[in-house]
């Protein structure tokens, strides 16, 4: 059995896509499961250029591909996050993992020079793991037995929430695919209902000049520890305005932030909501949760949401039961 700590199951890793597979494994080592982490080598990330370009080209799938298959044999079970790198698993010959984290199955699979790897990984991996509820009928598109993981965030690792007077932060970047025309409108609104409000966002996106002139002051994009500390210091945080909570509104819950958002309910049942799911309603929850953020975190209770669904110390048990079905209690 995978948690009989005399012979546990050794995972490999395979990227670290949005922090959740280096959350996994650090967490699985402090619970002294022997787990690892491999990333992209560096030589296949550089860019080549010169007299090297087309030998480089040529080699360098190669050259990790085999130490990928060589990484494999001192493991049990092999965990890839991101579908396209799915064709770099060609030579591992351990049960293998494919973690969809997003945008790589939600419009990547799509594209013509992205969907045959996507379309391998998925027909390959002995599971597939996707990341957020709204993936799953694209998901469902290439496999038929897909199973939802939840994003996992460290709350042991959560900064403590020391929240400025009517500071409102926005989340995610200023992009369609967040949601930037709705978080626009939200800004608009709770501008003109709460003139003194301090909104703050990231830098980032084609719509920051839109964001700006909503009243939002942009703040460049910073280290993942600082952006943690700044989602910290707001009194409220306004998530991606889409169906679902990626990393940013995950880890703004964990501090015990009040996050309002146009998220699906039905696909977050166990957290209390603040509020509705229009930019009008998410603006009237933010200006109510301003009034009293104190009260608003306590009704909400981001940290017990976070702990019995999103922390990476539930995401590590569930693979731990995922990993011993695929290796069959044979820990080679």
């Amino acid at each position: 059995m995978l948690g009989d700590m005399g012979n546990p199951i050794r995972a490999l890793h395979v990227h670290d896509a949005a922090h959740v597979g280096r959350n996994l494994v650090e967490t699985a080592r402090s619970m002294d499961y022997p787990w690892e982490m491999t990333d992209i080598p560096w030589y296949y990330r550089r860019s080549w250029t010169g007299l090297l370009k087309h030998p480089a080209a040529r080699t360098k799938p190669a050259l990790w591909d085999s130490t990928l298959a060589l990484q494999s044999v001192r493991a049990d079970v092999v965990h890839l996050h991101t579908g396209g790198l799915s064709t770099h698993m060609r030579w591992v010959r351990r049960p293998w993992v494919l973690h969809l984290h997003g945008t790589d199955i939600r419009t990547r699979q799509y594209e013509a020079s992205w969907r045959p790897k996507l379309q391998y990984g998925t027909a390959n991996a002995s599971a597939v793991l996707y990341a957020t509820p709204d993936l799953l009928p694209h998901v469902l598109k290439l496999r038929s037995d897909p199973v939802y993981m939840p994003i996992t965030v460290r709350l042991d690792e959560t900064p403590f929430w020391s929240p400025v007077t009517d500071r409102v932060i926005f989340a995610s970047r200023w992009e369609k695919i967040k949601g930037a025309p709705e978080q626009l409108d939200t800004a608009r609104r709770i501008k003109a209902e709460r003139p003194g409000a301090e909104l703050l966002g990231i830098d980032w996106g084609d719509q920051t000049e839109e964001a700006r002139a909503a009243g939002v002051t942009l703040v460049p994009k910073m280290s993942r520890d600082d952006y943690r500390t700044w989602l910290a210091s707001a009194s409220a945080v306004v998530g991606q305005m889409t169906d679902i909570y990626a990393t940013s509104e995950l880890e703004a819950l964990a501090a015990g932030v009040p996050v309002v958002s146009s998220a699906d309910h039905n696909w977050y049942p166990e957290l209390s909501h603040l509020c509705g799911r229009t930019p009008a309603d998410v603006a009237a929850a933010a200006v109510r949760v301003l009034e009293d953020p104190r009260q608003a975190s306590r009704r909400q209770d981001g940290p017990g949401y976070i702990a019995k669904v999103h922390d990476a110390g539930v995401g590590v048990r569930t693979l731990l039961a995922l990993y011993s079905t695929l290796t069959g209690g044979d820990q080679g």
